[in-house]
C-alpha cells in the first residue's frame, strides 16, 4: 500500500504529522493521544499499527521514533475529564492538544488524523478510517501512545490500586477487571460514564 506521506512530499507538504490515540474504551485510567511529525527521510522502516505488535516491538520502536522524529506532541486526558466531556469530545480535545504540544519546534505543515477531524483547524488536514495502516506517522502517534498509556496504568495506576490488577489489563473491561469492579466497587481512577452498572 503506498502511504499517505508519499503523495503529500510529492505536493509539497515537508512537514506531515500524524495523529492517533490509545485508552478510548477502557473502563479506568486515561486517553493518550500523540501526533508525530516526521522529515522526509528520517522515518523508521516497518512502522505499522500498535496493535499489530507485540510489547517489546512497541517499545523497540518508541525508542526509534523519539530519536527520529521531527517532534512529536502527548496529551493525556484524564478520567474525569472524559466523564465530564463525554468521549468523542474527550478525544478530539486530546487530538487538538496532541497537535499543539507538537508544534512547539514548527507547526506541521498538514495532518493526518485516524477516523476523527478536529473542526476549525488552521492546518490542512484529512481523516481516514485505519490511517495507521496508511501513514507513517499515524502509525508512530499509535506507537507512543499505547506505549505511554501501557506504562501509565502498568506503574502510576497498578501502584496506586493494585487491588484491580492493572498490570494485566491495562483498565480494559477484561473478566478480571469486571470481577474486581464487581467485588470492590470503582474507585477515582474509573469513568464513571462507563461504568453505570457498578454505581
Amino acid at each position: 500500500m503506498k502511504m499517505l506521506e508519499k503523495d503529500l512530499w510529492l505536493k509539497g507538504y515537508q512537514y506531515v504529522g500524524g495523529v492517533d490515540e490509545a485508552g478510548r474504551g477502557p473502563l479506568a485510567g486515561p486517553l493518550v493521544s500523540c501526533c508525530v511529525i516526521f522529515s522526509p527521510g528520517c522515518i523508521p522502516s516497518g512502522l505499522t499499527d500498535s496493535k499489530l505488535l507485540r510489547p517489546s516491538g512497541r517499545n523497540h520502536y518508541y525508542q526509534l521514533i523519539c530519536k527520529t522524529a521531527f517532534s512529536l506532541g502527548v496529551s493525556i486526558v484524564g478520567e474525569k475529564m472524559i466523564d465530564c466531556l463525554g468521549v468523542q469530545n474527550a478525544n478530539l480535545y486530546s487530538f487538538r492538544e496532541a497537535v499543539m504540544r507538537a508544534t512547539v519546534r514548527r507547526a506541521p505543515d498538514f495532518v493526518i488524523f485516524d477516523w476523527l477531524k478536529i473542526p476549525g483547524l488552521d492546518i490542512p488536514s484529512i481523516s481516514t478510517p485505519h490511517a495507521e495502516l496508511k501513514s507513517y506517522s499515524v502509525a508512530a502517534a499509535s506507537i507512543v501512545a499505547k506505549v505511554v498509556r501501557d506504562s501509565l496504568m502498568e506503574n502510576q495506576y497498578q501502584e496506586l490500586y493494585p487491588e484491580y490488577g492493572f498490570i494485566h489489563h491495562k483498565g480494559y473491561g477484561t473478566k478480571l477487571h469486571r470481577d474486581k469492579i464487581a467485588q470492590l466497587g470503582i474507585a477515582n481512577c474509573h469513568r464513571r460514564s462507563f461504568c453505570g452498572k457498578y454505581l
